[in-house]
């Protein structure tokens, strides 16, 4: 069989990233508190870079330098590291579930119910959290943990007494202790002795949320009428210019860090300028007069502004504006339009209203919802309204009648 091999000649247009592009949509993308952090850190080792933070920051990092161990990150730290098998949705759940005390106070038939998993299978992943440290951790209560711990250390007679006598040990009632357990006073003190070396909070030297700190990148301000948009300085970022000719190849190195630096600090501000301007300008009718969001999205900014959608992205990834005292994403400004051309924002907040609105002894149907919405010119399908209700954990109707009915 003869084989004839043609060569197609295509042409195809690619675009390679340079490490200096790389490294300008890296800074970016970081938001104010890694911008801080990676000053720092550049400040910290290079000659050239002064970073001098503003007031305000400087007292937020002082009190941020020392925090608490976050319970969550730990567990999950020994879950990823642990040699036995398990169900990450069902060790998800109950990491997640943990109380401010590290407790996990769930019933075990709800969990199951919530995740549709048999009951021993559940168990046994729980029993697999209980194995880490802290020695006690997702125990019901403070008992329970301290069963655990007695468990670990193989207290068995402390254990015993625990168990058995709750009520003798609430009452300091030792000698009915001693008579039924047939032990001396002393061994009994001894028992009880184990017992107290038990901390019945073991999850106290942990936090049980990570110290989140949000800094916006602008403020908004209406005066007389007008909006203004101010940058929030995080402070002054200085390039320290050598005083002779640098020849060593290291420092050449960090001069040229230094430079990189400061250019794309700056180039990153100039376009969060631009895009935070535009945005504003686009939603302008939000802010002076508390009109509902114009749709907008990344596409129809990057047309406005000349950017790509991609660098749009970036520019409003994980940044805030501070507008009457309240700090906001950048993204809450965005709202697609739903097929019918309508407002997406519009749509749940007069879907909020009917509902709040609503005869408790006969709900709104979604297709009753979408009637009464084309009465205020909103056009939206069933499917929408259902789609839009789970997403803002509104119930269904049959099941909002019910919680109605419950109390009442």
């Amino acid at each position: 069989m003869k084989t004839n091999l043609k060569l197609q000649p295509t042409l195809k247009q690619t675009l390679h990233l340079s490490t200096s592009m790389k490294n300008h949509l890296e800074i970016l993308n970081m938001s104010s508190e890694k911008i801080i952090d990676h000053i720092r850190q550049l400040a910290d080792r290079n000659p050239f870079i002064e970073f001098n933070p503003n007031e305000d920051i400087h007292e937020l990092l002082m009190n941020n330098i020392s925090t608490a161990p976050v319970l969550k990150d730990e567990l999950y730290f020994q879950l990823h590291t642990c040699n036995r098998k398990y169900d990450s949705a069902i060790t998800s759940y109950i990491i997640e579930s943990l109380d401010e005390n590290g407790f996990f106070n769930i019933p075990i038939e709800q969990a199951c119910n919530d995740l549709h998993v048999p009951e021993d299978k559940f168990i046994q992943n729980l029993n697999l959290i209980q194995t880490f440290e802290p020695c006690g951790v997702a125990a019901k209560n403070s008992i329970d943990s301290l069963y655990i711990q007695l468990s670990r250390n193989n207290q068995t007679p402390a254990l015993k007494l625990l168990k058995n006598y709750q009520n003798e040990l609430l009452n300091n009632d030792l000698s009915s202790i001693c008579k039924q357990m047939n032990l001396s006073f002393d061994q009994v003190e001894n028992i009880l002795l184990e017992i107290r070396k038990c901390n019945p909070y073991p999850c106290n030297m942990y936090t049980t949320q990570k110290t989140q700190w949000i800094l916006p990148d602008v403020e908004i301000k209406i005066e007389d009428g007008d909006i203004i948009i101010e940058p929030k300085e995080i402070g002054d970022v200085k390039y320290i210019k050598p005083q002779e000719k640098i020849i060593d190849p290291e420092l050449k190195q960090y001069l040229n860090q230094a430079k990189f630096t400061i250019d794309s600090l700056n180039k990153r501000n100039k376009t969060l300028l631009v895009v935070a301007n535009e945005i504003i300008n686009k939603q302008k009718g939000y802010f002076l007069y508390n009109d509902e969001l114009k749709p907008l999205t990344l596409k129809e900014l990057a047309k406005s502004t000349s950017l790509s959608e991609s660098t749009i992205s970036r520019t409003v990834n994980s940044k805030y504006y501070l507008y009457q005292n309240q700090v906001y994403p950048f993204r809450s400004l965005f709202t697609s339009k739903t097929k019918e051309g309508t407002s997406r924002d519009s749509i749940q907040k007069a879907l909020l209203y009917l509902i709040e609105n609503e005869d408790p002894n006969a709900p709104l149907l979604d297709e009753e919802i979408v009637e009464q919405l084309k009465d205020l010119e909103l056009f939206v399908s069933r499917r929408t309204i259902s789609k839009y209700r789970k997403e803002m954990r509104i119930l269904n109707s049959k099941q909002r009648k019910k919680a109605y009915n419950s109390h009442t």
